[in-house]
């Protein structure tokens, strides 16, 4: 999956602005893809010269002028070829593992600290994504895409029983 692909599939499914697409990609996809906000508009301008897409300035009052996105027919295509291809294979680093995984160069209460700490992001990232859930489950997700945050949201749910527990063990052995 790159850029391409989330862009193409995000215009599939409605015209966008390059600010409303950085949105989607800063709340409804963080939790499962990567894209950085300075790769949009490079990415918007690349597609736009190879035909996928196609940009429509709409001209506002007492505003900066937008431009609004779509998919034409080649992009349509490019999309449902992807949507087609094999799925590779997720990538997934963690800092915070190879951390632990080299963690008996750590003194016990560095562990105990990282540990803690991995435990509050997760808490955090799982709260916001339930909130965001409920949010956007009632403005219209389907029930694919509800899939996709059922699993972040088992995701975090399964990882932080794994550290709460892994926090009570390293605590009650002996430093």
């Amino acid at each position: 999956m790159q850029g391409k692909d989330v862009v193409l599939g995000l215009l599939n499914n409605k015209e966008l602005t390059g600010y409303e697409i950085k949105e989607i990609f800063e709340s409804q996809l963080k939790y499962f893809f990567d894209g950085s906000f300075g790769m949009i508009y490079p990415l918007l301008r690349k597609l736009e010269k190879q035909g996928f897409i196609k940009k429509r300035r709409v001209l506002q009052t007492n505003k900066p002028n937008k431009n609004v996105y779509s998919i034409t027919s080649a992009g349509k295509k490019e999309f449902h070829n992807y949507l087609a291809s094999e799925t590779a294979d997720e990538v997934y680093k963690s800092d915070f593992l190879m951390r632990l995984y080299f963690g008996r160069n750590l003194k016990k209460e560095k562990i105990r600290e990282l540990i803690q700490l991995e435990i509050s992001k997760k808490e955090n990232n799982l709260d916001e994504l339930t909130r965001n859930y409920e949010k956007w489950k009632t403005n219209g997700m389907d029930s694919l895409q509800e899939i996709t945050y059922k699993y972040g949201i088992s995701y975090y749910q399964t990882a932080l029983k794994v550290l709460r527990e892994a926090l009570k063990e390293f605590t009650t052995t002996t430093e």
